[in-house]
């Protein structure tokens, strides 16, 4: 866990439980030792950001502090200006995958996998006129229907595309029964990123 992810966790759990928490807990919550919870709580503690309160060192009690409501603020703030960034970027990285596919002639696709960008390749796919035959997924348990589209289990698998879009790596075993060409729209450190399909 990154520091400003740790930071922002401990104040966190300091603030949802205000005097109601021990070192311990907090140990327990954020899988951390007591001795890591322990330095960063009295860190934490040096900064103002929180207040330690008890007579002895077995029913210590902490309390967010104004500044450490304004850091945790700061902090969460921060990594939503860098999520979105990111997702940004993951955002323009698949669409530009999925430009050629109508260039190339490709009328009719069919996609594996939920993410959340899935619904974005859907969308910009049929505002290019391309057919989605099917939304395959592993576990379709608790899938819902996205653009009229019923998800279907991957080993019910139909040859009626032109292509199979690849929103995430698929199970063991259902690459050698799905021959369509694959195009990869995700990013996995074992898998060549191509531009084109294979």
């Amino acid at each position: 866990m990154e520091a400003p992810i740790f930071e922002y966790s401990i104040l966190n759990a300091v603030q949802e439980n205000d005097g109601n928490l021990t070192q311990r807990h907090i140990s327990q919550k954020l899988g951390r030792s007591v001795a890591t919870v322990n330095f960063a709580l009295r860190l934490l503690a040096v900064k103002g950001y929180i207040k330690i309160t008890g007579a002895n060192r077995r029913n210590l009690r902490y309390h967010l502090t104004p500044k450490g409501f304004l850091q945790k603020s700061i902090l969460a703030y921060n990594f939503v200006k860098r999520q979105s960034a990111l997702y940004e970027e993951v955002r323009k990285d698949l669409l530009g995958k999925l430009q050629g596919l109508s260039k190339d002639g490709v009328r009719r696709v069919a996609l594996y996998g939920w993410t959340p960008f899935t619904e974005v390749a859907m969308l910009y796919l049929l505002s290019e006129g391309i057919e989605i035959a099917a939304l395959y997924m592993d576990s379709i348990s608790e899938a819902l229907p996205c653009n009229r589209i019923i998800p279907q289990p991957i080993q019910e698998f139909q040859d009626d595309c032109d292509i199979l879009v690849l929103m995430e790596p698929m199970p063991a075993g259902c690459e050698e029964t799905t021959t369509k060409r694959k195009l990869i729209c995700f990013h996995h450190p074992s898998v060549p990123q191509n531009d084109k399909p294979h």
